[in-house]
């Protein structure tokens, strides 16, 4: 009923509502002043079995715990501090969050997760894929600006043209502020950390059956502007 009610809202009150939320969301004083709670939350999923987590996640999703460094989140954690106590992960999935920190933040969210997974733990990253990126850009194929308008619509990007494939990718979503990957730059940060089995998948694809179809928004450019790196802990 809800979510029937919502989609009547015009679209251009949703996205300002969005926006609204966002700012809310990812204020660094609030961030800052609630920080405790990455502890509490160590704490809580310290407790529990063998565990699925999706970090970069707020909502609810059957068989997983999900974890967001947000003010408005159930389980609060920053990927950047060690998960103190936490040993028990054994499949970890991050959906567009690496991106959204500088390499040396991304590094260390890596390496926080590695010392809290169990052996033969299973990582899985979405993240964009530099590398496919930068070629269709230079194939100067329209369909890839129309593809990716399409998905993109609701956000008030105005893709229009070749060069907003390398806008959106640097620049939209707080993009800017972090940094982004091809697979073999993000599989040497794996390497380095300690995870071995390092795979490339496309959306929706995995040998893993609990991480097969895990990808929940998928548009025609995602097969494309999208890159799955997955990993295991020795």
């Amino acid at each position: 009923m809800i979510k029937k009610m919502w989609k009547k809202v015009p679209l251009k009150l949703r996205n300002r509502i969005h926006f609204l939320l966002h700012r809310i969301n990812s204020n660094s004083f609030l961030l800052m002043i609630l920080s405790f709670r990455h502890t509490l939350t160590c704490h809580r999923i310290a407790k529990l079995p063998s565990l699925k987590i999706r970090i970069g996640e707020s909502r609810k999703f059957e068989g997983w715990v999900s974890a967001n460094y947000q003010v408005f989140t159930r389980n609060f954690l920053d990927g950047r501090r060690p998960f103190h106590g936490v040993s028990n992960l054994s499949y970890v999935y991050l959906d567009n969050v690496i991106e959204h920190l500088t390499r040396e933040n991304g590094y260390k969210m890596l390496s926080n997760i590695f010392l809290a997974m169990q052996s033969s733990g299973v990582i899985r990253l979405s993240t964009p894929d530099l590398k496919s990126i930068c070629q269709n850009y230079l194939s100067s194929e329209e369909k890839y600006v129309k593809q990716l308008s399409h998905d993109l619509m609701n956000h008030g990007l105005n893709v229009v043209s070749m060069p907003d494939l390398l806008r959106v990718t640097f620049c939209a979503f707080g993009h800017e502020k972090g940094y982004i990957y091809d697979f073999d730059s993000i599989k040497l940060a794996l390497e380095q950390i300690g995870f071995c089995h390092i795979k490339f998948c496309r959306v929706g694809e995995s040998m893993h059956s609990c991480l097969n179809g895990i990808e929940s928004r998928i548009g025609e450019s995602d097969y494309w502007s999208q890159m799955c790196v997955e990993a295991i802990k020795p």
